[in-house]
């Protein structure tokens, strides 16, 4: 177990032990026994009892796993069917999103538009220069030329 899921455990452990007594008994002694027995005992939660939960500063991981007791614990179960059709569909935005991003089709469309874009970039700087000969090298030449001839 990671250190920061063990720090999370001991979150849960404290708002678990803030629920009223019926809420807590809805909640799977299984997991209960899971919680306390992968906790931290060097963390100190800084989750405080006196405070309502909304108005705490709670970490993200500790958030979403209070999600997951909700949905498998606390809610009934026409809120259950609706929170997993939901997060069905979450997770379908978030794989059509990944697909259209990673697709390699697009990826080799882009690829190629770009390599194309830079072949006419390149084709449009390159351009034809005229090569002049100075009298100097037209003289020497001319010398190597007698000289070679012997």
């Amino acid at each position: 177990m990671n250190n920061m899921n063990s720090e999370i455990y001991v979150d849960i452990s404290v708002i678990i032990s803030m629920m009223p007594t019926e809420m807590k008994s809805k909640i799977s002694n299984n997991f209960i026994n899971f919680i306390e027995n992968n906790k931290s005992n060097n963390y100190i939660s800084n989750i405080n009892p006196k405070i309502p939960l909304k108005e705490q500063n709670i970490r993200k991981e500790t958030k979403e796993m209070m999600g997951i007791i909700y949905r498998d614990y606390l809610c009934n179960d026409k809120e259950r069917i609706n929170l997993l059709q939901q997060e069905k569909r979450e997770l379908e935005k978030l794989e059509t999103e990944k697909r259209e991003i990673y697709n390699p089709d697009n990826i080799f469309n882009r690829n190629n538009l770009k390599e194309n874009d830079n072949v006419n970039d390149i084709k449009n700087e390159v351009a034809m220069v005229e090569y002049k000969e100075t009298f100097f090298r037209k003289f020497i030449k001319k010398i190597k030329n007698i000289f070679h001839k012997n």
